[in-house]
């Protein structure tokens, strides 16, 4: 047993067994040796580790009764998840449901063995327990697991799942355009609601003209039909655009989630080409109904327009809790001041100024204000040393000393299925006290404790990005900014694109980077190791804030690649830096620069910096000549 566990078993309370290394201990059994040859580890927080696998291996010949205790001892820990997966089945071919039912946790979270704990219960004549709540458990688009499509059958043949269910499935399905598993789903439609069905499939599979769905008397079937199918052929059928206006127009869409589904993307659509149908389909979206996305698209189109005296109408059809966020009051504000309404513009920003967010920064940039941090740091209290000393807790600490990050992941995400939002909040702190940062900030989400900015934006490495950034000339707060949006402060991390690390480089970046600026690398490797990772990639942040002036176009070239940055810079030379960021064609990149600029405010909280100054970047803004021909204006925000 390495050093490292043998100290940290001690500090924990537990006996070291210097002798023997428990994960050896579960290779050996892995491979037939016996369980009995590792009692004396049993003090040892990772033995039931050796307990499972055993078990695992040896169902047949470990008594129920054995694995029921074991199962029941350990409810919701992911070793009795992995052996509950194997035993269950074998239980349920040898009639032993009574032991499914005894050892079943929710804790399992997964849905075979939740449908077959079910299945279990209504052989025990239990049809109650076994119904509840099944409508979630099986209002499914997608293929069911054996279990649970046994489930299903049994429900549907005993009467208890009702004809409104199995049409809201079906429905479902072909929403998330599933036309195998609708077409058995049909069959278990009746009368109208399975002449409608086929009606769907038939357009679907272009039988019958679209027109035919106008013909259908149910308005719940109407609207998702022709919802799922005009959503399904905008991207190719040049008629659908027409036939989607119409429905709105004509009221076809009477579900609000329908046409939620289908106006947000052709609003957007529409929106990025400047199409004039745009508002006619934002009209038809209900209250409640419009995505973040399609709002900054409308946004954009409304800006692109010059449509000041509209925006605040159109932002005026979003429901009440949308239209307070910080993002919404400010543009309100700004088309107050630019059509001349300076109390109401400052009655917008000052609502958008007491929001922590990048644009409640710039409303408080505006008014000339503090920004608002509302820092509400978390601290220790009767919860921090219960948690702590939960055996998952334990468990997950020794698997990231061991290097077994996904053991670790596993073992935390365990413990907080068991934790109520105020011990959520101290696990979150614990997490933070031993390092490991990205967990500090998940767990920070459950107990929607959002005010802790120690926790939410950790500055590990903090003593390596003061250097860099001081050998760079740039506040660290753009440097944590960045991590804190790309890696959440995990050094091994890599993408599916193949960026890497806390800065998340990608090898190729990393190599041109490297070269140009004498930084000692040697392959893609090295990106996992803190320091070098950090060199470069805050080399490379350098290079984009001096070639373009302000973190905001050094941010989106970081996400989308200088080039694009420049093309966009120069379709739009010296727009506003608020317009030029609402109007960036990316959503993602869009997103990404808000994030950057509203971390990098926090975090010159965290670091004890006096605020900066969107409007100035605090380097050289716009000196370079966009496009062409003259400099073009200081691209301000005021």
């Amino acid at each position: 047993m390495n050093k490292t566990l043998i100290s940290l078993l001690l500090a924990l309370g537990y006996p070291a067994h210097a002798e023997e290394n428990i994960l050896d201990a579960e290779a050996a059994i892995k491979n037939g040796a016996p369980l009995a040859a590792y009692q004396h580890l049993a003090p040892h927080p990772l033995y039931p580790y050796l307990e499972a696998r055993y078990y695992r291996d040896n169902l047949a010949t470990t008594p129920t009764a054995t694995l029921v205790a074991f199962l029941q001892k350990y409810p919701n820990d992911p070793f009795s998840t992995t052996l509950a997966k194997q035993a269950y089945p074998y239980w349920a071919a040898g009639g032993e449901n009574d032991a499914i039912i005894a050892s079943y946790s929710p804790g399992y979270a997964d849905e075979p063995l939740e449908c077959q704990y079910r299945l279990a219960l209504m052989s025990r004549g239990k049809t109650r327990e076994a119904i509840k709540d099944s409508d979630k458990l099986l209002a499914s688009d997608k293929s069911l697991s054996a279990e649970c499509n046994t489930l299903y059958d049994r429900l549907a043949h005993s009467g208890h799942i009702n004809p409104a269910q199995h049409a809201e499935r079906f429905r479902l399905a072909m929403a998330n355009n599933n036309t195998l598993i609708a077409s058995y789903l049909a069959g278990n439609l009746q009368g109208a609601a399975a002449q409608a069905a086929q009606t769907w499939l038939d357009i679907d599979q272009n039988r019958l003209p679209i027109e035919s769905a106008y013909s259908l008397t149910d308005p719940d079937w109407r609207s998702a039909l022709l919802a799922q199918q005009l959503g399904k052929r905008l991207k190719k059928d040049p008629l659908a655009l027409a036939q989607a206006t119409n429905a709105a127009t004509m009221g076809y869409i009477s579900r609000p989630k329908d046409a939620g589904k289908l106006y947000n993307p052709l609003v957007r659509k529409l929106a990025q080409t400047d199409d004039p149908h745009t508002l006619t389909l934002w009209d038809a979206i209900p209250a409640g109904e419009h995505e973040d996305n399609t709002i900054y698209d409308l946004i954009a189109y409304d800006l692109r327009r010059g449509d000041w005296r509209g925006l605040p109408a159109h932002l005026g059809k979003l429901d009440k809790d949308t239209q307070n966020k910080a993002e919404i009051q400010y543009w309100i504000g700004k088309a107050l001041e630019k059509s001349g309404d300076r109390a109401g513009a400052d009655s917008h920003y000052r609502r958008a100024a007491s929001q922590r967010d990048f644009y409640g920064f710039l409303a408080a940039e505006k008014l000339g204000i503090a920004p608002q941090y509302h820092d509400r740091p978390v601290r220790r209290d009767h919860h921090y040393t219960p948690v702590v000393g939960r055996p998952a807790a334990y468990r997950a600490r020794i698997f990231r000393n061991l290097g077994d990050d996904a053991r670790a992941s596993q073992e935390w995400q365990a413990l907080l299925k068991t934790l109520t939002p105020a011990e959520s909040a101290q696990a979150a702190l614990y997490a933070s006290e031993i390092g490991w940062s990205v967990q500090a900030v998940t767990t920070l989400g459950k107990s929607k404790n959002y005010d802790a900015l120690a926790l939410r934006f950790p500055t590990a490495y903090e003593t390596r990005v003061r250097q860099l950034a001081s050998q760079h000339g740039i506040s660290p707060a753009k440097i944590f900014a960045i991590i804190r949006k790309e890696s959440i402060f995990q050094p091994a991390i890599a993408s599916k694109a193949g960026a890497i690390g806390l800065m998340q480089i990608m090898p190729a970046t990393a190599s041109h980077t490297a070269s140009k600026n004498g930084i000692p690398y040697s392959g893609k490797w090295q990106l996992t190791e803190p320091d070098t990772n950090l060199e470069i990639g805050s080399q490379y942040l350098t290079d984009r804030i001096n070639e373009f002036g302000h973190l905001a176009y050094a941010a989106a070239a970081y996400n989308a690649g200088p080039s694009r940055v420049n093309q966009w810079l120069a379709a739009n030379p010296g727009l506003p830096l608020d317009e030029w960021i609402a109007q960036i064609p990316f959503t993602e990149t869009r997103d990404y620069v808000k994030r950057v600029l509203e971390y990098e405010k926090v975090y010159e909280y965290r670091l004890g910096m006096s605020p900066g100054s969107y409007a100035s970047g605090g380097v050289r803004l716009w000196e370079k000549t966009v496009g062409g021909g003259l400099p073009t204006q200081n691209p301000l925000i005021m």
